[in-house]
Parts: structure tokens; C-alpha cells; sequence
């Protein structure tokens, strides 16, 4: 259980990190192309394509990542006072009620969306430049199976704490 545990982490880690540094070719694309607009007059056909394929890459795959650092937004008015025990629970209680379901249909959907997608070689229809969408379109299955898997470590660790098993390597960081 703890080499799954920590393959999941790893994975999650790597797809985070590793698309972290598109952060860089998307600020290097959006500097480029306000330079080329605002001082030639001579704006680019590709840099409104690239920066939301960019950016969607970057949001996607960093999901995962986001989970396993336990940063995503929350409201933890209540939760602050509850012990690590009850946490778990309600943890276990929302990932079944929410977490799974809704990333599963975002996997099916996904898989769907993209197979038609590879199918008719869709294309952006924004612009002059009409880069292929399918390979876009297959990062949302990706990353909502690793962002699944994830799930699935955060889960088990809020099982292993609400038996009162989690101990440092169990615990929800």
C-alpha cells in the first residue's frame, strides 16, 4: 500500500512540476506577443491559441499535484476544529458523495470528447493559425486519471487516520 501510496505522490509530483515550467513559455509567449502588438503593431496569429492551450495543460495536469499538497481552495471555518480523526471522515464522506464521481464523469466525458476530437482532426476555429485541438483535448483524460489516482491515495489515507492508524506516513499533509 505505501509503494502506491508513495507511485501516486511521485507521479503527482512529476506531472506538476514538470507543466509548472510551461508557466514559463506562457509568459514568454504572452511578453512576445504584447511587444509585437503594442510596439511593431504587428500582432501574432498563434499567441491567443498557445496561451489557453498553455494554460489549460498547466491547470489540468497540476491538479494532481495540487491535491497531494493538500493546497486546493477550501473553507475551513469548521473543519479547524476538528480533530485529524473527524477530518478523515468527513473526507472519506465527500470524496464517495463528490470527489469520485464527479472526476469519473470528467474522465469519461474527456475520453469521449477527445476520441471524437482525434476522429474529425478538430482544429481551432478562433484564429488564423487553426492548431490541432486534439491533442489539447486528451490532456483532460490524463489528468483526471491522475488527479483520480490521487484521489484514491488521499482517500485511503483518510481511511488508514479515521481507524486511527495514520501515523506520519499516513497522514494528509
Amino acid at each position: 500500500m505505501e509503494s502506491f501510496l508513495r507511485f501516486v505522490d511521485k507521479l503527482s509530483e512529476y506531472c506538476g512540476k514538470a507543466c509548472a515550467w510551461l508557466i514559463v513559455l506562457l509568459t514568454f509567449a504572452l511578453f512576445y506577443e504584447s511587444i509585437a502588438r503594442y510596439l511593431f503593431n504587428a500582432p501574432t496569429i498563434w499567441a491567443y491559441d498557445l496561451s489557453y492551450m498553455l494554460y489549460a495543460v498547466i491547470f489540468l495536469m497540476g491538479a494532481g499535484y495540487v491535491l497531494s499538497e493538500d493546497r486546493h481552495v477550501k473553507v475551513d471555518v469548521l473543519s479547524y476544529y476538528f480533530s485529524p480523526r473527524m477530518k478523515a471522515i468527513i473526507y472519506i464522506f465527500l470524496y464517495l458523495l463528490l470527489f469520485f464521481p464527479a472526476i469519473g464523469i470528467l474522465f469519461v466525458k474527456g475520453i469521449q470528447n477527445a476520441a471524437f476530437s482525434w476522429a474529425m482532426r478538430e482544429v481551432s476555429a478562433t484564429g488564423l493559425w487553426r492548431p490541432p485541438l486534439y491533442p489539447l483535448k486528451t490532456v483532460l483524460p490524463v489528468a483526471m486519471g491522475i488527479l483520480f489516482l490521487q484521489g484514491v491515495a488521499q482517500f485511503i489515507r483518510s481511511i488508514y487516520i479515521a481507524m486511527g492508524k495514520g501515523g506520519n506516513k499516513w497522514s494528509l499533509k
